[in-house]
Protein backbone atom coordinates (compact mmCIF):
# COMPACT_ATOMS: atom_id res chain seq x y z
CA UNK A 1 0.00 0.00 0.00
CA UNK A 2 1.38 3.34 -0.67
CA UNK A 3 0.48 5.64 1.65
CA UNK A 4 -0.11 9.36 1.04
CA UNK A 5 2.09 11.79 3.15
CA UNK A 6 0.28 13.98 5.86
CA UNK A 7 0.98 17.24 6.35
CA UNK A 8 0.54 18.33 10.31
CA UNK A 9 -0.09 22.41 10.25
CA UNK A 10 1.27 23.32 13.70
CA UNK A 11 3.70 21.35 15.93
CA UNK A 12 4.88 23.06 19.11
CA UNK A 13 8.84 23.68 19.21
CA UNK A 14 9.65 21.28 21.86
CA UNK A 15 8.51 18.61 19.77
CA UNK A 16 11.24 16.47 17.89
CA UNK A 17 10.86 14.86 14.64
CA UNK A 18 11.73 11.65 16.68
CA UNK A 19 8.68 12.05 18.70
CA UNK A 20 6.42 12.54 15.70
CA UNK A 21 8.06 9.82 14.23
CA UNK A 22 7.25 7.42 17.50
CA UNK A 23 3.69 8.54 17.17
CA UNK A 24 3.00 7.34 14.19
CA UNK A 25 4.96 4.48 14.37
CA UNK A 26 2.86 3.71 17.13
CA UNK A 27 -0.21 4.82 15.88
CA UNK A 28 0.39 2.28 12.48
CA UNK A 29 1.56 -0.28 14.47
CA UNK A 30 4.95 -0.58 12.42
CA UNK A 31 8.05 1.12 11.25
CA UNK A 32 6.14 2.72 8.72
CA UNK A 33 7.77 6.70 8.52
CA UNK A 34 10.17 7.40 5.75
CA UNK A 35 11.36 10.75 6.74
CA UNK A 36 9.58 13.85 8.04
CA UNK A 37 10.06 17.54 6.42
CA UNK A 38 10.10 20.43 8.98
CA UNK A 39 9.23 24.02 8.57
CA UNK A 40 9.35 26.36 11.16
CA UNK A 41 7.24 29.43 11.25
CA UNK A 42 5.62 32.39 13.20
CA UNK A 43 2.11 32.93 14.32
CA UNK A 44 0.92 36.38 13.97
CA UNK A 45 1.35 36.54 18.52
CA UNK A 46 5.26 36.12 17.19
CA UNK A 47 4.87 32.25 18.54
CA UNK A 48 7.38 30.08 16.81
CA UNK A 49 6.16 26.61 15.74
CA UNK A 50 7.00 24.14 12.84
CA UNK A 51 5.23 22.74 10.08
CA UNK A 52 5.81 18.83 9.76
CA UNK A 53 5.21 16.73 6.44
CA UNK A 54 5.45 12.92 7.46
CA UNK A 55 6.28 10.71 4.40
CA UNK A 56 5.77 6.94 4.39
CA UNK A 57 7.58 4.01 3.04
CA UNK A 58 5.39 1.39 0.76
CA UNK A 59 4.00 -1.34 3.20
CA UNK A 60 1.42 -3.47 3.40
CA UNK A 61 -2.04 -2.62 4.74
CA UNK A 62 -3.02 -3.08 8.29
CA UNK A 63 -6.15 -2.67 10.06
CA UNK A 64 -4.80 0.71 12.04
CA UNK A 65 -3.27 2.13 8.76
CA UNK A 66 -6.72 1.44 6.62
CA UNK A 67 -8.84 2.77 9.85
CA UNK A 68 -6.74 6.05 9.56
CA UNK A 69 -7.24 6.47 5.59
CA UNK A 70 -10.80 5.87 5.60
CA UNK A 71 -11.14 8.49 8.55
CA UNK A 72 -9.02 11.04 6.31
CA UNK A 73 -11.27 10.19 3.17
CA UNK A 74 -14.46 10.89 5.22
CA UNK A 75 -13.80 13.89 7.32
CA UNK A 76 -10.72 15.34 5.83
CA UNK A 77 -8.60 15.52 8.54
CA UNK A 78 -7.71 13.20 11.72
CA UNK A 79 -7.07 14.08 15.54
CA UNK A 80 -4.57 12.56 16.57
CA UNK A 81 -3.36 12.05 20.36
CA UNK A 82 0.14 12.38 21.10
CA UNK A 83 0.31 10.23 23.88
CA UNK A 84 1.61 13.69 25.74
CA UNK A 85 -1.14 14.59 28.60
CA UNK A 86 -4.23 15.74 26.37
CA UNK A 87 -2.19 17.44 23.35
CA UNK A 88 -2.72 16.57 19.88
CA UNK A 89 -2.41 17.47 16.36
CA UNK A 90 -4.68 17.79 13.44
CA UNK A 91 -3.22 15.93 10.52
CA UNK A 92 -4.27 16.05 7.07
CA UNK A 93 -2.85 15.11 3.81
CA UNK A 94 -0.23 16.68 2.09
CA UNK A 95 -1.57 18.31 -1.09
CA UNK A 96 1.21 20.72 -1.70
CA UNK A 97 3.64 19.45 -4.99
CA UNK A 98 7.02 18.41 -3.60
CA UNK A 99 9.32 20.26 -5.50
CA UNK A 100 12.86 18.38 -5.78
CA UNK A 101 15.89 20.69 -5.43
CA UNK A 102 19.33 19.25 -6.32
CA UNK A 103 20.09 16.86 -8.95
CA UNK A 104 18.45 14.43 -9.73
CA UNK A 105 17.09 12.15 -12.93
CA UNK A 106 13.94 13.95 -14.39
CA UNK A 107 10.57 12.43 -14.10
CA UNK A 108 8.20 12.14 -16.67
CA UNK A 109 6.43 14.61 -15.02
CA UNK A 110 9.32 17.44 -14.46
CA UNK A 111 9.40 16.12 -18.15
CA UNK A 112 5.44 17.01 -19.22
CA UNK A 113 5.70 19.83 -17.03
CA UNK A 114 8.61 21.51 -19.03
CA UNK A 115 7.51 20.50 -22.53
CA UNK A 116 3.87 22.43 -21.73
CA UNK A 117 6.06 25.37 -20.21
CA UNK A 118 4.54 28.42 -21.80
CA UNK A 119 7.67 30.38 -23.22
CA UNK A 120 7.83 33.95 -21.73
CA UNK A 121 7.09 36.72 -24.05
CA UNK A 122 10.48 38.35 -24.91
CA UNK A 123 11.04 41.68 -22.96
CA UNK A 124 11.74 44.78 -25.20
Amino acid sequence: MSFASLCIPRVTQHCSVENVRDVFNQLFDGEFVDYIDTNITTDSKGEMFQVMFVHFRDVPANEHTVAFYAKMEEEKMVKVMTGYKKYFWKVFLNRGKKERQGAHIMTKEEEEELANRKPKAQES
